[in-house]
């Protein structure tokens, strides 16, 4: 019946330090044990944590992958299927007229369909549908709409209509596998969290979505999942802390302020080895303060919310300014610049910086004298690398790629630093090591034309940092643990929007869990999605003739969500005094300041930022806030912070 538990599909809250990765190591080994015969399929967020799961598994009955490597092998299959191919065109069909007609003459548009011409003749949407025999995964950021390209959205969207279409996938899964883990769920779209629900639901194979959606610190999750969510198996609860001492764990506990998801310290715990209790300092200069602490700590890890500081500080903001700047990296995308930046594995979807650390890896070969392992890798990424150029079948052919490793590596490892990015990529053209169409591809985008006048140098300093770094983000470091956390408390307008300063004003004044946060979101921003839906405009996009028109039509929503909200305390708090405002006022400013879901959602990923932030230190963590931030409420949260277990400096 509608509400009753889905006994087949689990959700495991699992929160920091609590041994996530213990416990679905354990329960795969118990499973091969109990049932040989079966299949598991483990699907992860990154590579890096599909290969930390796999450690010291060695079943070929046990799968490890990340979600897109699963669709693209699991419905590859069907990828010539001239009923599928059919659906791709039903999707895509009208963006692909679009861009062969291309009203507005983009010369990046125009290149390629002169490319198809060259190729094929002509270029009509006849001619795309004759020659389109397969679709495949791009691995890219867009799709290939001519030749049947899907980029990594549109592999998870297309794989959602293939299993909703075709029942017979659905069965296909779970005849193959009879246990399925989802690691890190909160990361992953409604839409792949659907498409496991709905072929699982009612079968004997188990589901199991773990993850903590505190740590939820994406955008790819809308909400629409909440109602299965709340029916799922919840039997199983990790509730041991296995990583901060008990004065952090307390206050991990009070942030979360949930008694389900209270956690208890490990037996193994380090308490009594801290250096000082959990603490706060609240300073007028926080960076000056930052310096002294750095003296008496300097391993700790410093959390900033920019991600520009953190580079700065590493010595490679150019190089990150360069790839932050590009739309395809912003914010509103599934990945970002330091999503591609720190990504050294090959799920990174960025080719110009995939290739950088190809071309690292093979410096550090062949300073070791190791040809053979720089073929390996250059077969490995036959997409970027020309194939000509690294097949040894005779003596010359190994002279002749030393010889063209040489160039490239003799500009990359230049003792004075004097080339830039674009000397690099341009050698490896020139050369033929890499790909012709691939380098083009990087040449030719006018995304790529600041990233390309950045120093090699900064890339390299970008790559040392990486072995060992010690200076992070609130976004980066979900999953890392460090002995020493500096948490530097900071606001951020632009994306991605954080408002933590609101959070504190809200948390000292207001008792919130991230439930009670969560559902007013969910509420509030489907409200303003249906209003947005009705105008055909966002309200930051409202002019004075606009606001005349449909002005009757915002009083009457604008007072229907103020009655709908009048007891929640977190509406009254952050959003109210806009609508009251505007009501009292009725103009084109007072109206753009209502209706806006970052108004909302800047203050709960500070929430959730806080938690992540504090959760990483594992003995000693420090918390610095600007003085002149906290004017008015400062009272109320020193007290709130003395509530939770820190102490105060000032």
């Amino acid at each position: 019946m509608a509400g009753s538990i889905v006994e087949n599909i689990y959700l495991v809250n699992a929160p920091a330090g609590s041994g996530k990765t213990t416990k679905i190591k354990s329960m795969i080994f118990n499973h091969t044990i109990e049932h040989p015969k079966d299949n598991i399929l483990c699907i992860t967020f990154t590579n890096r944590a599909a290969d930390e799961l796999k450690k010291d598994t060695k079943n070929s009955k046990v799968y490890f992958s990340t979600i897109h490597s699963f669709f693209n092998s699991f419905i590859g299959i069907y990828f010539s299927h001239p009923q599928v191919i059919e659906i791709y065109f039903e999707i895509y069909g009208e963006d692909i007229k679009q861009r062969i007609d291309n009203v507005e003459e983009d010369v990046n548009i125009y290149r390629s369909n002169q490319k198809y011409i060259d190729k094929f003749g002509s270029l009509n949407f006849e001619s795309i549908q004759k020659n389109l025999r397969y679709l495949y995964y791009n691995e890219a950021q867009f799709n290939s709409l001519y030749y049947g390209g899907l980029s990594h959205d549109d592999l998870i969207k297309f794989t959602k209509i293939i299993f909703d279409t075709f029942p017979v996938v659905k069965k296909r899964l779970t005849q193959k596998f009879q246990l399925i883990f989802i690691d890190e769920y909160q990361d992953s779209s409604a839409a792949v969290l659907k498409i496991f629900y709905e072929a699982v639901y009612g079968t004997s194979t188990k589901l199991y979505f773990l993850g903590d959606k505190m740590q939820q610190i994406y955008k790819n999750y809308d909400g629409t999942f909440e109602d299965k969510l709340s029916i799922l198996n919840k039997s199983i609860a990790l509730t041991t802390n296995h990583r901060s001492i008990s004065q952090v764990l307390n206050i991990l506990n009070k942030l979360y302020n949930n008694d389900s998801f209270k956690q208890e310290p490990s037996p193994n715990n380090l308490d009594g080895l801290s250096d000082h209790p959990p603490r706060v300092i609240i300073c007028d200069q926080i960076f000056d303060r930052l310096d002294i602490e750095k003296m008496k700590y300097p391993e700790a890890l410093l959390l900033f919310l920019l991600n520009q500081k953190r580079f700065d500080s590493i010595g490679c903001g150019n190089l990150y300014r360069g790839f932050n700047k590009m739309e395809i990296y912003s914010f509103v995308q599934q990945n970002r610049a330091i999503d591609v930046l720190t990504d050294q594995t090959s799920d990174n979807p960025d080719p110009l910086i995939k290739m950088l650390f190809a071309v690292h890896q093979i410096s550090e070969y062949y300073a070791d004298g190791n040809l053979g392992t720089i073929i390996q890798l250059l077969r490995k990424n036959s997409k970027m690398f020309d194939k000509s150029t690294y097949v040894v079948l005779k003596h010359e052919d190994k002279n002749r790629l030393k010889d063209n490793l040489d160039l490239i590596l003799g500009l990359y490892n230049d003792s004075e630093d004097i080339y830039d990015i674009k000397s690099i990529v341009s050698i490896l053209k020139s050369t033929g090591l890499a790909r012709e169409d691939f380098i083009d591809a990087i040449l030719n985008s006018e995304e790529y034309s600041s990233v390309l006048e950045v120093g090699v140098s900064e890339f390299k300093t970008l790559v040392n940092y990486l072995k060992t770094p010690n200076v992070s983000t609130q976004h980066g470091v979900k999953g890392e643990s460090h002995e020493t956390v500096f948490f530097i408390a900071e606001n951020s307008s632009s994306t991605p929007v954080v408002h933590m300063y609101q959070f504190f004003n809200l948390w000292c004044k207001v008792d919130i869990s991230l439930d009670y946060f969560e559902s007013f979101y969910y509420e509030y921003v489907e409200f303003i999605s249906n209003i947005n839906q009705h105008l055909g405009f966002k309200i930051s996009n409202i002019n004075k003739e606009l606001h005349e028109e449909y002005q009757n039509y915002l009083v009457e929503r604008a007072r229907e969500l103020i009655d709908a909200f009048k007891d929640n305390l977190i509406f009254k708090t952050l959003c109210e005094k806009s609508y009251t405002d505007y009501l009292s006022n009725l103009n084109v400013t007072t109206v753009k300041r209502c209706f806006k879901e970052n108004q909302v959602y800047g203050v709960l990923s500070a929430y959730r930022l806080f938690y992540v932030g504090c959760s990483r230190a594992r003995r000693n963590l420090t918390v610095f806030i600007d003085k002149s931030k906290i004017d008015g409420f400062s009272t109320q949260l020193i007290e709130k912070f003395r509530t939770v277990g820190f102490n105060i400096e000032e």
